[in-house]
């Protein structure tokens, strides 16, 4: 019979980095440094990409590209994007050290998918010399995962499938209807319907919203409903099969999904 046999997640706004604050403030502090002012929402809109093709979207944007076109008098080149990003990679390991705490109920979550025989992998936008900070702070505070994925590995990050295809390879897995992909960003979505595989978004923590855990909890409930919803717009939109507020629902989600799969066979 088949059922989920493993979830893959995303890192910050699904597992650590409550709003996934950490990547934002680094991209407006590189840019600015070029004389380039970009806003917050404008670097959440590429959010999960890894971190160079990130950097090429941003100044793709149609605003921000006007703007570098006036002040250097031509469009950027894959030198300023290696340049700024050689600028972004050692600021991004710094202060992602900070931005290591799970989300609440996390570590309990994956307490319960392993008891159930669930393997927990994992993509990223980090490339590996970010994830070699991430990776151990998190383990020591109970995040333990069977499959670490980064963009550094593949030869594409998202949205292509690779780091998907290349959890599978590590976890031993090989029919995409038994596995979950769990993310907070369009990105991620992408990255599952790619795949193949089941995608579920995630919005209180994640991107869409964009707020640390002190800001979420001291607002009214009535405008955590309307954020909620707005991001479950966005991620359906991109392809989420199931969207939840809170990943503690995580099982009745497999639950839900193991009703369909094993439905065809009675």
């Amino acid at each position: 019979m088949k059922n989920i046999k493993a979830v893959i997640f995303d890192w910050a706004g699904t597992l650590i980095d409550f709003g996934s604050i950490a990547p934002v403030q680094v991209f407006m502090d590189v840019l600015s440094s070029k004389g380039i002012e970009v806003s917050a929402q404008e670097v959440r809109m590429h959010m999960g990409l890894a971190k160079k093709d990130h950097l090429r979207a941003l100044l793709a944007q149609e605003r921000i590209l006007t703007l570098w076109k006036t002040t250097y008098h031509q469009a950027p080149s894959e030198e300023d994007i290696e340049a700024m990003y050689e600028a972004l990679t050692p600021k991004m390991i710094e202060l992602v050290q900070h931005y290591t705490t799970p989300i609440p109920g996390i570590p309990e979550l994956l307490t319960t998918l392993k008891a159930r025989n669930i393997r927990i992998g994992s993509t990223t936008g980090y490339v590996q010399e970010m994830m070699e900070v991430i990776v151990p702070s998190a383990q020591n505070q109970g995040l333990h995962l069977d499959s670490v994925v980064n963009p550094s590995d593949c030869k594409e990050g998202r949205p292509s499938p690779f780091m998907i295809f290349r959890n599978m390879e590590n976890l031993g897995i090989y029919h995409v209807d038994e596995i979950i992909k769990v993310g907070d960003t369009e990105a991620d979505m992408m990255e599952g319907l790619n795949a193949g595989v089941w995608t579920v978004g995630i919005t209180s923590s994640g991107n869409e919203i964009g707020m640390s855990y002190e800001a979420w909890r001291a607002l009214p409930e009535d405008e955590q409903i309307a954020l909620r919803n707005r991001a479950a717009d966005r991620l359906i939109e991109a392809g989420a099969h199931f969207v939840i507020h809170d990943l503690r629902n995580l099982p009745e989600i497999i639950e839900e999904i193991n009703a369909i799969l094993d439905y065809p066979q009675k």
